[in-house]
């Protein structure tokens, strides 16, 4: 079986399952930032890793930053957010204020920052899975990476 290819009916679940946890974590980013946040709904796709520069409007040289965690319980998996450099500095200017006037790299307090949004983003989402599907799911610790893809 492909793991790139999945039924019409899987990928509306998906997507489905997708939109509620995008809006939980929505919720919950508004909630420590005290400000309205706009998301589209999510877009699934599956794409091979060597396709995902093009998903993210980049090319193999542009740097980006990646939040991972474990997903433990009984759904076990990994989770990613990955974010062009350009798109993390605009996340900080959200939690720190002016961030990209101030600095052109990341410091301990930034990459702090960021790390703490993917928690609470990934968090939220498993919290809304487990209340969709009905399967414990928790992140372990996130961690923090940033170079070309």
């Amino acid at each position: 079986m492909d793991p790139t290819k999945i039924s019409f009916i899987e990928k509306d679940i998906l997507t489905e399952v997708g939109s509620v946890c995008v809006g939980n974590a929505t919720a919950a980013l508004e909630q420590v930032l005290a400000r309205k946040i706009e998301l589209e709904l999510p877009h699934l796709q599956i794409v091979a890793i060597s396709d995902l520069p093009k998903c993210l409007g980049s090319t193999a040289e542009d740097v980006v930053v990646g939040l991972h965690t474990k997903i433990l319980g009984g759904a076990k998996g990994n989770a990613l957010l990955i974010f062009l450099k350009t798109d993390a500095f605009s996340i900080l200017d959200l939690l720190l204020g002016d961030y990209s006037e101030k600095l052109s790299s990341l410091t301990e307090l930034a990459i702090s920052a960021l790390k703490e949004m993917g928690n609470i983003v990934i968090s939220s989402y498993l919290s809304a899975l487990t209340t969709f599907v009905g399967i414990v799911a928790f992140p372990s610790t996130v961690t923090f990476t940033s170079g070309s893809i």
